[in-house]
């Protein structure tokens, strides 16, 4: 598999449905997520018969609600079957999260870099990978060191499957601040510490399980190139 030009995501052309295929077959999911294994070589077959060789056109296909309602009529596949498979491959691409929306972040240093041009992870992510990077932007933006530093922290945890804006400030409080400390990890440690860091700072209200992090960890390590130089 191949990356984007900044190494943020994936580029799904070059993620073939065969080793999605693969993944799938061993790995361990959740309940809701047991669908995809089911039936696994028949339905990956149609969706080949479809000309579907790659995530790419996977998601193209499943691009929306009403596309994925279309294409179960059109395969035989079943709805529920493509919703789940959908937000599955998705999550292989997570949008870019609006540097404001970022709770750590105080409005003037979002203010400093909208003025060049950086509102959202994605534009931050090349200007950060390096020490070097780092402080020119320090420079240019007026912006310390030290914050820059946390900002890199949170680009780097929201190229992840499955983080949003305020899992990454959880993440970043626990002390798995980086891809490649999360990628080390053992999963079931990693759940409960970061289930006492939440109930003790109260910085994350949402839920997850042992089962959602111990999968989540196996995908980190097989599926974000660890990049940025600290």
């Amino acid at each position: 598999m191949k990356y984007d030009s900044a190494g943020y995501t994936i580029d799904l052309a070059t993620f073939k449905l065969e080793t999605l295929k693969s993944r799938l077959r061993y790995i361990h999911m959740t309940p809701s997520q047991q669908i995809l294994k089911e039936d696994l070589e028949n339905r990956f077959a149609i969706l080949q018969s479809h000309g579907i060789h790659n995530l790419h056109q996977l998601q193209e296909v499943l691009k929306t609600r009403k596309a994925v309602s279309a294409f179960a009529q059109a395969s035989g596949l079943p709805q529920d079957y493509l919703t789940v498979l959908r937000r599955w491959v998705n999550g292989y691409h997570p949008k870019p999260v609006k540097l404001a929306d970022l709770p750590p972040v105080d409005a003037d240093t979002v203010t400093r870099l909208a003025v060049m041009g950086i509102n959202d992870t994605l534009q931050l992510f090349p200007r950060v990978k390096t020490p070097t990077l780092r402080a020119e932007l320090a420079s240019e933006s007026g912006i310390p060191p030290e914050k820059i530093l946390i900002l890199t922290k949170l680009s780097d945890l929201c190229r992840l499957k499955w983080v949003g804006p305020k899992f990454a400030h959880l993440l970043l409080v626990s002390g798995f601040d980086t891809v490649e400390k999360i990628a080390m990890a053992d999963g079931i440690a990693l759940y409960h510490h970061l289930q006492k860091i939440s109930e003790v700072t109260g910085v994350y209200q949402g839920g997850f399980g042992e089962d959602d992090i111990n999968l989540w960890v196996q995908y980190i390590v097989c599926d974000v190139p660890i990049i940025i130089d600290y």
